[in-house]
């Protein structure tokens, strides 16, 4: 786009832009310009396809081709926007936290559909690696009688994993704990602890696309090793971190699965669950 007097709008926008990201090899182009131009527009999606002949303004014209450049190199939407959909929720994001995944909303899915199985009051959970609190929040919307502590390492992301519990008014349900979980020594067993550890493997790592490797936080990415060091620690250290009827719900890589059969075959009941890839993608078990 050039400044001149030609009028754009939503329509005009939409196809040149989708067009624009396809030549830059951008994935999903034209969500990713209908979240841009709703967060500039101030409107829902539904509000932007019953304006397709509004015209923009000279700022909104600005400010949207600011964000054009950033998606079109390569920059998460979510982060450009400042903000995400995750399990139905409203979240902040920032490059100081992992995007959060439709995928993790399976693991979210699987705890809640358990714990409604075995409901009981006063049920105490632990989020490893909280990040923007994603999980850690959709978990104490829909399930009333939870206490959740989110333990996270990053100083960066506790601002964000703080705004999020703030926004959603869960700061006397959601605890956030500004610790590494090497050094964590519980004050208290858990019922349910939950986790999207780093799992992607220092081999791995240098393939990701792009947005991802050069705009998310590695640490919330990989472990620098071969993606099982956290579930390692993890098997170490759950058998005291657990209530005796305790279980743990992890989100896994979808080639780690005879690996994790190996390092948790002291846990019980170890059940895997697909993606909508059909991958293995979470890990349940018993103490």
């Amino acid at each position: 786009m050039t400044q001149n007097k030609k009028i754009w709008r939503v329509v005009d926008i939409l196809n040149w832009s989708t067009n624009y990201l396809k030549e830059k090899n951008i994935d999903d182009a034209k969500t990713s310009i209908e979240w841009m131009l709703t967060d500039v527009l101030k409107c829902s999606r539904m509000e932007l396809y019953l304006n397709f002949n509004k015209p923009l303004t000279e700022t909104e014209l600005k400010i949207f081709k600011s964000y054009l450049l950033k998606c079109a190199n390569n920059e998460p939407v979510q982060q450009i926007i400042g903000k995400t959909d995750f399990y139905g929720f409203s979240f902040v994001v920032d490059r100081t936290v992992l995007v959060p995944r439709p995928e993790t909303e399976i693991l979210v899915e699987e705890v809640i559909k358990k714990y409604k199985k075995h409901s009981q009051k006063n049920v105490k959970i632990l989020d490893i690696g909280s990040g923007s609190g994603a999980i850690a929040v959709a978990l104490a919307k829909h399930l009333p009688n939870v206490q959740i502590d989110a333990l996270e390492y990053s100083k960066d992301a506790i601002g964000i994993l703080t705004k999020n519990i703030n926004f959603h008014n869960l700061e006397d349900r959601v605890s956030v704990i500004n610790e590494d979980v090497y050094k964590y020594i519980p004050q208290k067993k858990y019922d349910i602890i939950v986790s999207n550890p780093p799992y992607i493997s220092k081999d791995e790592f240098p393939k990701l696309d792009k947005n991802v490797r050069y705009y998310e936080p590695p640490m919330a990415l990989t472990d620098n090793n071969d993606g099982l060091e956290f579930y390692r620690y993890f098997a170490k250290k759950f058998t005291d971190w657990l209530t005796d009827d305790g279980w743990v719900a992890l989100e896994i890589g979808n080639d780690q699965r005879k690996d994790l059969e190996e390092i948790f075959k002291n846990y019980e009941n170890l059940e895997f669950v697909k993606d909508y890839q059909k991958d293995d993608r979470v890990l349940m078990f018993k103490k």
